[in-house]
């Protein structure tokens, strides 16, 4: 299942909307709409995608500039690192924000070997989310010092 949201009409910045698409790809429909909604995600971006699975994600990246993927580890088809690969083969590179449960050493080493730009753990850590999303918005020009006391593997 594939959804689009769409924010706002026009090329320019609406009521903090800022001309950048959000993706978020988790295994549960309700997780998602629940990610979106504490998140405001459609309050500040212009078209918010969601899906439930690798192969949809990547259909969508592959047509759609896709700029802040939001992703769990688990999907039903494949592993959501599996995005990482696509990610490398695009022009352009989405922020990638792993949120997820699997915090532990082996799977930050493994976001960090698959440049994974950013982690937060999905039972600790939303707050934190919510407050990066709001600041890599506000300076959609210069998110690579937003949030540094994060897991940020660049």
């Amino acid at each position: 299942m594939i959804a689009a949201v769409k924010l706002a009409p026009g090329n320019s910045i609406i009521q903090g909307q800022v001309k950048m698409n959000i993706l978020v790809v988790d295994a549960v429909s309700e997780v998602r709409r629940k990610l979106i909604k504490y998140l405001q995600l459609e309050e500040k971006f212009h078209y918010v995608f969601e899906t439930q699975t690798v192969k949809e994600a990547q259909r969508i990246m592959g047509t759609i500039r896709i700029d802040v993927i939001i992703f769990d580890i688990q999907l039903p088809d494949k592993s959501g690192l599996d995005l990482m690969m696509l990610r490398h083969k695009l022009v352009y590179k989405p922020v990638t924000i792993v949120c997820s449960n699997y915090g532990w050493p082996q799977y930050l080493n493994a976001y960090d070997n698959l440049s994974v730009d950013y982690f937060f753990d999905k039972s600790t850590e939303l707050l934190e989310l919510k407050l990066f999303i709001k600041n890599l918005v506000d300076k959609s020009d210069d998110y690579s010092s937003v949030f540094s006391h994060n897991h940020n593997f660049n």
